[in-house]
């Protein structure tokens, strides 16, 4: 049984020694495979974000869907994506190939996510918004299928392929980095658009430029964990339900659960609303999005060291606490925003970057140690039951934030339209706004701090 210590940052870590199969796979983590393996973090955040950030708005204003109903047609689908997820993380546990546990999977969501991207944007022509609402449901459940292959088994390689708690540190700054630049990416979509004339064009193009970044990056991760070793596949052919049952047994994983769900409500709601606050609100143009994030990439960049270097000193809930206040000031300056030139946005988007990269980090590194934790005193490899209820977690979270969004809109009286026609907004409706991306959003992230320091609190105590 390994013992386990406090690391600096209320985590627990494994003390002792790593399994030889994970001190295998960190020997041969090379930096140049290092750097292609966090590649499929630009695709996989791609994938996630530019639909994020444009699906609702293109639903509403180009195909005439009342904003309640497309957040319904986004959140259905996610909600069976729950249950895929969790399925995908216990089948590349037991999967024994020439080509190892997770890649065979890789490579097939990689596939199918690059399709979906465009899908999104090549909609038939439908009489009527439910069965225009019917076809985006049926489009976003086979791109988040594809996004559950690819997304599982690559979270959970991130805590096999490293040995030992600096190591895993390393690994997960390089996928924030790369985060980072996938979201910076998603950003610069709404400009894109418009770069590329507009419309529903402009729309199709972008979806074809997207989906062939996505296709390189998540490809370029397959091909660089070639010959990694990782740990034989599982053959204990424990069903899904009593794999679940040995995880709820694990609390301090639940209690990070629920810290991860507040904030991909946060999230979902802060990228579903977005467009519509620059646009309404402030009087800002899509580009300009992509000019804050831009800013923002670079703000988590710069501030990464920073934060691994605090984190050896000061404790995960004042890391995380410090991220979040950060953030939340972040969404109040925005408001003093409207009419101002771009150019204003630039810091703005730089201290919205270190905030963001502090919160993040703590919550993977969270994550990742106590994967790797459950592993060492077990002995057991149900990481990917772990990265599948996570992910799963996330697309519900994430799906419920735009479900918030849609249905405000409707309940302040958002009008939809057709082809991008302009339609005046009442100043109800346009206040309704502001409350979504700020006021629900701060009170959504400052509830977490909560979660975090009660995890901080149990772990203490059992210490």
């Amino acid at each position: 049984m390994t013992e386990f210590a406090e690391d600096g940052t209320g985590i627990l870590t494994g003390a002792a020694s790593a399994p030889a199969s994970l001190a295998r796979a960190a020997a041969a983590l090379t930096q140049v495979r290092l750097f292609g393996f966090s590649l499929g973090m630009i695709g996989e955040r791609i994938f996630r974000d530019a639909p994020a950030l444009l699906l609702l708005i293109f639903m509403t204003n180009y195909l005439a869907i009342p904003p309640a109903m497309a957040g319904i047609a986004i959140f259905i689908p996610k909600i069976l994506i729950v249950f895929v997820d969790p399925m995908v993380g216990s089948f590349s546990d037991r999967l024994n190939s020439r080509w190892g546990r997770r890649r065979p999977l890789m490579l097939a969501g990689s596939l199918l996510t690059s399709l979906s991207m465009i899908l999104f944007f090549h909609v038939p022509r439908f009489a009527g918004a439910i069965p225009q609402s019917i076809y985006m449901s049926l489009i976003v459940l086979l791109g988040f299928m594809g996004y559950s292959l690819f997304s599982v088994p690559y979270l959970t390689m991130a805590s096999e392929i490293a040995g030992g708690d600096d190591e895993r540190r390393n690994v997960m700054s390089w996928r924030v980095v790369f985060m980072a630049v996938g979201l910076s990416i998603s950003a610069f979509a709404g400009g894109l658009v418009q770069f590329l004339g507009g419309g529903l064009h402009g729309y199709a193009a972008m979806s074809w430029i997207y989906a062939g970044i996505c296709l390189f990056t998540m490809l370029s991760t397959v091909l660089a964990t070639r010959g990694i070793a990782t740990a034989p596949g599982d053959l204990e052919r424990a069903s899904l339900i009593s794999r679940f049952r040995m995880v709820a047994a694990n609390k301090r994983y639940l209690r990070l659960l629920l810290v991860g769900f507040a904030q991909k409500v946060g999230e979902g709601v802060g990228y579903g609303s977005f467009a519509y606050f620059c646009i309404y609100v402030v009087h800002q143009p899509l580009s300009a999005i992509g000019l804050v994030v831009l800013a923002s990439t670079a703000g988590q960049v710069l501030a990464q060291p920073l934060w691994l270097r605090a984190s050896r000193r000061w404790s995960a809930p004042t890391l995380y606490t410090v991220g979040v206040l950060g953030w939340c000031l972040n969404l109040l300056l925005w408001l003093a925003m409207k009419d101002q030139s771009p150019y204003w946005l630039i810091p703005l988007g730089l201290q919205a970057g270190v905030s963001a990269g502090g919160f993040l980090m703590v919550t993977l590194g969270m994550l990742s140690n106590t994967m790797a934790a459950d592993a060492a005193e077990t002995g057991l490899n149900r990481e990917g039951v772990y990265s599948g209820a996570w992910l799963a977690m996330e697309k519900l979270a994430f799906a419920l934030g735009a479900l918030v969004v849609g249905v405000l809109l409707s309940l302040f009286g958002f009008l939809e339209s057709a082809g991008g026609a302009t339609v005046r907004q009442s100043s109800t409706a346009i206040l309704g706004i502001a409350i979504i991306y700020c006021g629900v959003n701060m009170a959504i992230y400052l509830g977490s701090i909560l979660a975090v320091r009660q995890i901080a609190a149990k772990t203490s105590g059992a210490a």
